[in-house]
């Protein structure tokens, strides 16, 4: 089987490795599809100084069980979990799994770019009315419902978004979905092709006002709000923080799920701004994966429209062309996905 791994600066290999078999408890999952994700240009730009399996948005076909596997069949159309709560710590047990820290996940040694991949059955979920693409669409929006749920949105509530990448423009339409009265959507600083088509494509996805980021950022949200924003959903990298602390009204709550290689860790925060105006940051990062049927059952009613969002399609052998014009600021692209 084909497995494709990678090294910052942009190093690929498609390995030839067994095929793995399922034990006790597991599934072997024939991939149909794979979407590039931002971690993914991220970890080829610069996060990963090792070789590491590429790939973590998927779909497939459970292609054979193992012994004593009791919750899908040999057929069955199934998304994976990249990673999943065990059940069974004090968090979990406790109605807290979101906060389990003994995650089992295939991302360490097996490749979502790949044919096959074999997982535990509890980290399998079945779907229907949709293909292979679509449904591994899921990934990113649970990612994007995570972070909208940590924001808590009221209803009518005056919400923006930081970054038009998928996840951001999918959660346009959560926080849509959720009760905002109006949906800011704000893009990068660099004005090229493909920020600007998905700038444009987030009003199909319920953004009311797309802002650019060269812009005074704070200041045009508070020129459309009265007092600023009630929430901000900060899906871009963390320098973009303080200026959605700025944009917030008094008691304002912002939900980080935003990556960035190592220069971007630390942002400047004036604790007293902070304090005094009574604003909470609260990290998202989703992981383990929660609400896989919440995002089928969107993507299944077309309320999430998988195929607005999803520009581009790639076979494995062509996963040179899939990086390159997924990395591309110079092309109409919105999310691109492999299918072995």
């Amino acid at each position: 089987m084909r497995a494709l791994w990678g090294k910052a600066p942009f190093q690929y290999e498609l390995r030839e490795l067994p095929t793995p078999k399922p034990g006790i408890g597991q599934v072997l999952v024939r991939i149909g599809a794979c979407g590039i994700c931002g971690t993914d240009l991220h970890m080829q730009r610069a996060m990963n100084r090792d070789w590491t399996p590429l790939g973590h948005e998927l779909a497939g076909v459970v292609e054979q069980v193992g012994q004593g596997v009791t919750l899908v069949q040999t057929g069955d159309r199934v998304i994976v979990e990249n990673n999943t709560g065990c059940g069974v710590c004090d968090a979990c047990k406790n109605g807290e799994s979101r906060y389990c820290r003994n995650i089992s996940s295939f991302m360490n040694d097996q490749a979502g770019f790949g044919d096959y991949l074999c997982v535990a059955e509890t980290s399998v979920q079945k779907y229907r009315d949709l293909t292979p693409r679509q449904a591994a669409l899921a990934e990113p929006l649970t990612v994007a419902i995570d972070v909208a749920l940590r924001a808590d949105i009221p209803l009518n509530a005056e919400v923006a978004v930081w970054g038009a990448g998928p996840i951001g423009i999918m959660a346009c339409k959560i926080a849509k979905l959720r009760g905002a009265r109006r949906v800011f959507l704000v893009g990068s600083p660099r004005q090229n092709t493909r920020n600007q088509f998905r700038m444009e494509l987030a009003h199909e996805f319920g953004a009311d006002v797309t802002i650019g980021g060269d812009e005074d950022v704070a200041a045009a949200l508070r020129r459309f709000t009265r007092d600023g924003i009630d929430r901000a959903l900060v899906t871009a990298p963390p320098p973009v923080i303080p200026g959605a602390l700025r944009a917030c009204r008094f008691g304002g709550i912002i939900a980080l799920i935003g990556l960035e290689e190592q220069s971007g860790q630390t942002i400047p925060l004036d604790i007293n701004a902070f304090h005094f105006q009574k604003l909470q940051l609260r990290a998202s990062h989703a992981i383990p994966n929660h609400f896989f049927p919440i995002a089928l059952d969107l993507l299944a009613r077309r309320v999430v429209d998988a195929d607005k969002l999803i520009t581009h399609t790639f076979s494995l052998d062509e996963y040179l062309k899939a990086f390159s014009l997924a990395s591309n600021p110079n092309e109409r692209v919105g999310k691109v996905t492999i299918e072995p």
